[in-house]
């Protein structure tokens, strides 16, 4: 919600400030909102780095104490 309001505030402020052509006013929402997806899709990408990172130091704990259970049995 906060990103949709600076997103229409920036607009806005360009509009007012430049009162530029309605072609240059869709060019530039359309490069905020790519901007802002851009964003969602790096943040996406971080959590699953986080997760795919625990996952594999969970398995590699777990087979860690497998071997070290059979080697001491």
């Amino acid at each position: 919600m906060l990103l949709w309001l600076l997103l229409c505030t920036s607009s806005l402020t360009i509009y007012f400030a430049l009162q530029p052509s309605p072609g240059l006013i869709a060019t530039t929402l359309a490069c905020l909102l790519l901007f802002q997806l851009a964003y969602f899709g790096s943040v996406l990408l971080l959590v699953g780095l986080a997760a795919i990172a625990q996952l594999s130091q969970r398995l590699c704990i777990s087979i860690y104490n497998k071997t070290r259970n059979h080697s001491t049995g």
